[in-house]
This record gives C-alpha cells, sequence and structure tokens, in this order.
C-alpha cells in the first residue's frame, strides 16, 4: 500500500508562506479622565485582513471606527477586559451599526425572534459578568432596531459560577440575541478557550484565552494566539490523486460529491485526522512549517501584569504586549517645572484644569505646599529661586545634582504608590512584566488626562520626534476623510509640541529601560535612586534624513552659521545596560535587546506584526528613531530646549532657525 502525505515534496515545490498580515489600530488611548481633544477613551482593533476584533469600545469608539482605515463590516467580534464606563459606553453604538436594522421590513424582527433558542449570531461579545445585562438592557430602553443576531458570552470566575447577569431562556432574549455561553474559568483560575482556533470565517480564525488580572473590579486579559503556520499542499500532485478517487469517493456514506473539497478539509482548524482514500493512500494535513506563530497579548485596566501564575504562563513568548501606562513620573530635567505643568494640562476643559492640577500636587507632591508655606516667609535673597522655578529651570542655586535625583525618586515613589492603590500601572510595572514574558514588542496606552498625544500626522509607530505637526487639535487618521482631498498640510515643530514629546519619550524610554535593561537617552533612576546606562556621548549632530522638515542645531554654530557636525558616534548597541536581581547577563542583551523600544501609543497609531519576531524593517526604524530620540531628548534635558532649522513647514520659514525650548538659549 502507498502512503502519500500531503507536505512530503521536493523543497523547491513545497516552500513556507509568509504569515498574512496582521495589525492593531489604536482607537482610544485615554483613561477614565478622558476624553481629551487628543485621546478618546479605551478602544483597539486588531485586523486579520477579512475578519477584524476590536478590544473595549469607549464611549466615541464609532466615530474612531468611521474616521479610520478599519473596514467596519468585517467586525466580527468584541471583547471586554471589565465593566468600567470608558471600557463599555460604546457597545451599543458599534451593534447598531454593524447590525442596522434600516433596512427592516415589517415583521423582520418577529420572525428573527420567534426562532428562539435556536438563533444563530453573527456577531459575538465577550467580557465579564455584567456585560450581558448592559446590553440587553440599553436596546429595550432605547427600543434600538437591529438586524441580524448576535450573542453575548459572559467570563465568570469560580466564584460567580451559576451566577450570569442575565439568563438567557426563550422569553428573557432580545429579539436580536441568542443563547450566550457562560464561560468559566478552569482550575488554575484560567479561561484557556474562549476561542478555539478555527472559529474565524473561513475556518481561518486565531484561538483566544484569557485570564484574570488585578484592578478594582473584576477584569480580564486576552491572549491571541496564531494557528501554528503550515506548509502549503503540495496541489500538484493531490488534485490528480483525488481526481482519480472521484467516483469511489462519491460512492460512500456518506458520499463525497466533490473530491478536491477534501482539499479544504485537510487545512482545516485544528488539524485534523489523516485521511485514507478508497485506493488506500492516506493523506495527512500540511507539516509545521517552522514559522514562529504570533501571541498577542492584550491587557485593559490592571496594577502590573498578572498575579495568576498560569495566566503568566500563557502570555509568555508574546509578539505583542499591549499594556495600559496611566500613571508615570516625569524626570525633572524633563518636566522643566510648571512649563511642563502647562503642556501636559493644555488639553483638560478649562473649568476642571484647576481642580484636577491641585489633585495632580497633592498626591504627586504632597511636599509642595509646605514649600510653597516656606517661600511666603523666604527672604528676598530667595526670589531668584522661585523666578527659576517658574522660567521652567530644574535645579535651584543651592541644589545639588543629587538632591535634584532625590525629587525625582520621591515622585516615583509617589506616582507609583497613587497608580497602584487605584489599580492602575507606571513604567515600572509594565516593563517589570515585558520582561517576564519576554515581549518582542511593547505598546502602552490609557494614559492619564495629564497625558495629551503628540499630534503627528503620521500614524507609524517610530515617527520622527522632530516631525512636523498636524493642524488639527485632534488625532489625525490614516487615510483623510471621505471627500476631503490631499494630504492632511503641516505645520512647523512648536515648542510646546516638542515638549509633549518629549515627556511621552520619557515614559517609552523608562520601560524600555526595565524591560531590556538598556537606558537610552537621559539616565533614570532605578527602584534605589541609582543612574544606570550610558549616555551617548555626542551632542553636535544634524539629522536631515530623520525628518524632511526639521534639521537638529544641538552644537553652537560655526563662523559661517553652521551647525558644528561630529561624526564619530556611538551606536545604541555599544551602551551598556544593567541585569535585574536574579536575572543572567545573556537574558537581560537577548533578542536584540539593544533594538526594542516601547511605544507610547497615540489614536489611529497603526501597529503592524508581520511575524513573531521583530523583522529586519523594524529593527532599521527602532535604529533610527532611538538614536534621533536619545540625542533629542538628552539635549532637553541639559539645555531646556535646542536649536532647530525649520525646513519648510510654514510660510518663509524655509532654513530659519528657531529655538524650541522652555527658556531662553
Amino acid at each position: 500500500m502507498t502512503h502519500h502525505k500531503a507536505q512530503v515534496k521536493p523543497k523547491d515545490r513545497v516552500q513556507a508562506k509568509p504569515p498574512p498580515p496582521v495589525s492593531v489600530t489604536f482607537l482610544g488611548t485615554s483613561s477614565g479622565g478622558g476624553p481629551i481633544l487628543s485621546r478618546n477613551c479605551s478602544s483597539l482593533a486588531v485586523d486579520f485582513g477579512q475578519e477584524i476584533w476590536v478590544v473595549d469600545a469607549a464611549d466615541g469608539t464609532l466615530m474612531r471606527l468611521h474616521q479610520s482605515s478599519i473596514r467596519i463590516a468585517n467586525i466580527t467580534r468584541l471583547f471586554i477586559t471589565h465593566m468600567h464606563a470608558d471600557h463599555v459606553l460604546g457597545i451599543v453604538a458599534i451593534l447598531m451599526t454593524i447590525m442596522s436594522g434600516v433596512g427592516n421590513q415589517p415583521g423582520d424582527v418577529e420572525k428573527t425572534a420567534a426562532l428562539g433558542l435556536d438563533k444563530k449570531p453573527t456577531f459575538n461579545i465577550y467580557g465579564p459578568v455584567g456585560v450581558r445585562k448592559l446590553i440587553r438592557t440599553t436596546l429595550q430602553l432605547t427600543s434600538v432596531n437591529l438586524s441580524g443576531v448576535y450573542a453575548v458570552h459572559e467570563l465568570m470566575s469560580k466564584e460567580e459560577e451559576n451566577k450570569p447577569s442575565v439568563g438567557c431562556g426563550v422569553e428573557e432574549l432580545h429579539a436580536n440575541e441568542a443563547v450566550g455561553m457562560d464561560l468559566v474559568a478552569d482550575k488554575d483560575g484560567v479561561w484557556r478557550d474562549v476561542l478555539v482556533e478555527g472559529s474565524g470565517r473561513s475556518g481561518r480564525g486565531w484561538g483566544v484565552s484569557a485570564g484574570p488580572i488585578h484592578h478594582r473590579v473584576p477584569a480580564v486579559g486576552y491572549v491571541l494566539q496564531e494557528p501554528t503556520p503550515r506548509l502549503p499542499l503540495d496541489t500538484a500532485a493531490l488534485i490528480p490523486l483525488l481526481q482519480s478517487n472521484a467516483a469511489a469517493l462519491a460512492s460512500l456514506d456518506p458520499p463525497i460529491k466533490h473530491p478536491l473539497s477534501l482539499l479544504s478539509y485537510l487545512t482545516s482548524l485544528p488539524p485534523p485526522k489523516p485521511y485514507t482514500l478508497p485506493s488506500g493512500e492516506t493523506l495527512h494535513p500540511p507539516a509545521p512549517s517552522g514559522i514562529h506563530p504570533r501571541r498577542l497579548v492584550i491587557f485593559g485596566d490592571c496594577s502590573g501584569g498578572t498575579e495568576n501564575p498560569t495566566f503568566e504562563r500563557m502570555c509568555n513568548d508574546a509578539s505583542l504586549l499591549v499594556h495600559e501606562c496611566t500613571n508615570a513620573a516625569i524626570p525633572g530635567a524633563i518636566q522643566r517645572g510648571q512649563k511642563g505643568m502647562s503642556v501636559r494640562t493644555r488639553e483638560l476643559e478649562p473649568s476642571l484644569e484647576k481642580k484636577r492640577e491641585k489633585q495632580f500636587h497633592a498626591v504627586w507632591h504632597p511636599q509642595k505646599q509646605q514649600q510653597q508655606q516656606q517661600q511666603q516667609h523666604s527672604p528676598d535673597s530667595n526670589n531668584h529661586k522661585r523666578k527659576a522655578a517658574q522660567q521652567g529651570d530644574v535645579q535651584g542655586a543651592d541644589e545639588t545634582p543629587g538632591e535634584v535625583l532625590s525629587k525625582d525618586e520621591l515622585n516615583r515613589q509617589a506616582t507609583r504608590k497613587k497608580a497602584l492603590g487605584r489599580g492602575h500601572s507606571t513604567p515600572d510595572e509594565v516593563g517589570t512584566f515585558a520582561r517576564k514574558i519576554n515581549a518582542n514588542r511593547v505598546v502602552v496606552n490609557h494614559f492619564s488626562a495629564m497625558f495629551p498625544s503628540g499630534h503627528y500626522v503620521s500614524t507609524e509607530p517610530f515617527p520622527s520626534i522632530l516631525s512636523p505637526i498636524s493642524p488639527y487639535p485632534y488625532p489625525t487618521p490614516q487615510l483623510p476623510p471621505s471627500g476631503s482631498g490631499g494630504a492632511v498640510p503641516e505645520r512647523n515643530l512648536t515648542s510646546a509640541e516638542l515638549h509633549t514629546r518629549v515627556i511621552l519619550q520619557s515614559i517609552a524610554d523608562q520601560i524600555t529601560h526595565v524591560w531590556t535593561g538598556v537606558t537610552g537617552g537621559v539616565r533614570t533612576p532605578n527602584a534605589h535612586g541609582e543612574q544606570n546606562g550610558t549616555m551617548p556621548k555626542n551632542t553636535h549632530t544634524r539629522f536631515p534624513s530623520e525628518s524632511p522638515n526639521l534639521e537638529i542645531d544641538d552644537g553652537d554654530p560655526d563662523a559661517n552659521g553652521h551647525a558644528q557636525v561630529n561624526t564619530n558616534e556611538k551606536n545604541d548597541e555599544e551602551k551598556s545596560g544593567d541585569v535585574l536581581p536574579g536575572e543572567s547577563e545573556s537574558r537581560a542583551h537577548s533578542s536584540s535587546a539593544s533594538v526594542r523600544q516601547a511605544i507610547t501609543a497615540r489614536d489611529f497609531m497603526v501597529l503592524n506584526i508581520p511575524s513573531h519576531e521583530l523583522s529586519k524593517r523594524e529593527e532599521d526604524d527602532i535604529r533610527r528613531y532611538k538614536e534621533e530620540a536619545d540625542r533629542v531628548t538628552k539635549e532637553w534635558s541639559e539645555k531646556g530646549g535646542m536649536w532647530v532649522s525649520h525646513g519648510g513647514g510654514g510660510k518663509g520659514d524655509q532654513g530659519k532657525r528657531v529655538w524650541l525650548g522652555t527658556s531662553t538659549e
């Protein structure tokens, strides 16, 4: 008897295909303190090509979907991390659009309702206990007209077993609602099969598992797992073999009338059992291609990773970690006193600004009130200190660098205490968890309203920190709105915008340092207030290639008015890094740690995940980005700004040399 394995053929005829495209579009990156002009509240979309899944849906998410390049008709599933308002109030609006009943004829809804418990959903929603009740109650109270069928599946802890928010009896269901599953956590406290592989369109879907994360209310994180990539079928050999068995296959009970349908059987998910043809040949599903499957770990609000060891193992070796970073302590050299606070509060609604600033200082700077009282009774000789603080200077006349560093450490500790007390994270928690699970990419979102987004024109994850700005106060989508015509106009970079970008870069650098052990830009204090890593040695450099409209003018001009250029620079790979306690040096510097860079998400930012490991293009983009961002951050921390040459982003500005900073050079 002859046996044919579908995958056994010469390598020149059967080669592994590259993984299909997968991308993540960030639709909302603000915490519940928002939304603000530059950030909507929480939501993101994972685009698999023919199918799109949305994670969390704050109020305003539907508009973000319309503004983005996402094809709303391709959204089939919605995953909710927890029941806070800034993650769920947009669910019904999305449902109303995807399942619009505008075209319903009289009696259509009644016909759907009459199917009772036999309704089959075309749109599925997953989330903690309570999400089913929220959706059903909202639909009933607002008399929404829908077409089609949805289902809500609630993830229950062991303690919540048999306690759904509402039942799924025939009399309880909404007219357009199918019976949802009550998914109870297993003995390890996790949900391993929220969605099994092959459940998506055409049987190509990824699998989904979930686990608990710590927040003020029950919350879950999701792991999206790509099926193991496999070699393509050798159809040149298989099709003649199947056709020769056509008559025998048609006579089987049940009959196989279309022999080529076995090709789909062999590539179905999960991989099927081998199939023996009537002629005796045994067909096997394709062998693994050797390409590492991608794994996306997406968390909502949490105080740093997960406390569940089983779920942590399920997150290991993540291709991408999306983690919240609500709060962060910005070093004094970056924030530059009140100037930084003005930048960070510029998008707050005016009537709330004073209130939020007061709360901010009360929690983050408990010593500020005492300092202000001392200043009120201080002699005139201290006037220069107050003036320096107002101008953004970070070090008083009598302060040593050690005292400034101590203030940064106190600030970091107070910020961390505040965040953890509210079930949120700081860069320390994000970097630590990313390191634990050996994540290849890290993106943070859910920022406090005190962290407005940079106004980039590009939606790429690594735009030049010195690139021109969008003229709009709101984020720029990947594609201009329909009918607007043309590209988004660009404007010259401003001091306030550069300050915003440097502040956000500080957050990314803090995470990257803990995650990889490599420090870029400014030396950041560790948990003991010590400085780790090394600083780039050269600052006299121009970067015309990094931004089409700006050039750094870091040094003093020469006799001809041009910036001095020093090409004797060290690359990021030459920077030193430290090792966390209990870890080997090889672990700290493995997997190209020197070219990794955490990303602070922006609304409409699109991150492509071409493979499990970083691609060559991604590594090149990170190296280019870090080289520029590290130097800009260093210049800012030392001088409070820098000289730049505008490249024509404004009328008559071609080649104009300007100082961007918090103080006069």
